[in-house]
């Protein structure tokens, strides 16, 4: 996550990080770091840093209003934390993708229903994950942790927060726009025993509610907490610093939950698009939209329609062997290595 840290995390303009950096380096050159101790390291590096941090602070006219080191210090790792483990969700989440894309997924989930099922209730399966997707959510939330992440450097500095505010305020305003996601009419009892489209509306919308109920409360605590604390001049009131740390935490959460919505959107996607290896001997295909079907030379067709979709598909450069259907036939045939 970019953007400016909490608890003071290191300098924030090149005067005061230039006046350090000389510093530092004295403190650590021709130590013989290697040959010490762990104990005896820490206590260099805390003394590099204590000249670092000192040059900084000089460099900004003298130190601040004295504060709690270990709350500081607190702020400073919960950051970190929070940060970290976003930036390991969404590598997580990449990886997953390219193993999906690589092979079909068979854990029960939606993938494991027969591939005549999928095929049959397909557009319905997409339309829901659609229409769940949490287009704007998440972007929306973005920027109001990169604002209230600037809101709190500023309120630890001492500094004024008016422009940090007329952010927050935007970011607000954007996330309320984007926090209504599509109602999916249940289905007509005709359709109800079909368990597919009962369990990605299942997951989709317990995900989307968990999303939505997280996001308004963080909405309400910007709007009824943090914004009366702040104004244009850029003045706080008392504890506007809490509400900012508190609304940080809850925005964290926020994103998380718009990450396993997203994740079960593309598993949705997946089962109504990735019918490698399936047996379709037995499907009707008339009248049944193809369009976007992933397929590869493991999947058996009903008579007479290999070749049909074959002139119809184009190969997927990233993944050898698999082949996606497009809207019409094409002029030549794509093989597909056996």
């Amino acid at each position: 996550m970019s953007g400016p840290g909490r608890g003071g995390s290191g300098p924030r303009d090149g005067t005061a990080a230039g006046a350090g950096t000389g510093a530092a380096d004295t403190g650590l050159t021709g130590t013989g770091v290697a040959g010490t101790g762990l104990d005896e390291v820490l206590a260099r590096a805390h003394r590099a840093l204590g000249i670092a941090v000192q040059d900084a602070l000089t460099g900004r006219g003298g130190p601040p209003e004295p504060r709690d080191p270990d709350r500081a210090l607190a702020r400073l790792l919960a950051s970190a934390h929070r940060q970290t483990l976003a930036a390991v969700e969404q590598r997580t989440d990449r990886l997953r993708q390219r193993e999906r894309a690589r092979r079909p997924a068979r854990d029960g989930g939606l993938m494991s229903r027969p591939a005549a099922v999928r095929l049959k209730y397909r557009e319905e399966a997409l339309r829901i994950a659609r229409e769940h997707r949490p287009q704007g959510l998440l972007t929306a939330v973005g920027r109001a942790q990169l604002a209230v992440q600037w809101l709190i450097g500023l309120l630890e500095e001492g500094r004024p927060a008016g422009r940090a505010r007329g952010a927050l305020a935007r970011a607000g305003e954007e996330l309320e726009r984007a926090l209504v996601l599509p109602r999916v009419p249940r289905l007509p009892p005709a359709l109800t025993g079909y368990a597919f489209l009962e369990t990605a509306r299942e997951r989709l919308g317990v995900r989307s509610g968990r999303l939505t109920e997280r996001a308004s409360g963080s909405l309400g605590l910007l709007e009824t907490e943090l914004l009366p604390r702040l104004d244009d001049s850029g003045s706080c009131g008392a504890g506007a610093l809490e509400v900012a740390l508190d609304l940080a935490d809850d925005l964290d959460l926020v994103q998380r939950a718009g990450m396993a919505l997203l994740r079960a959107v593309r598993e949705a996607e997946e089962a109504g698009n990735d019918f490698r290896g399936a047996d379709l001997r037995d499907v009707s295909l008339e009248g049944l939209p193809l369009e976007g079907i992933r397929w590869d030379a493991r999947t058996l067709w009903p008579p007479g329609w290999e070749s049909r979709v074959r002139r119809a598909s184009l190969a997927i450069g990233e993944v050898p062997g698999v082949l996606v259907v497009g809207r019409e036939p094409g002029d030549r045939t794509v093989r597909v290595d056996r």
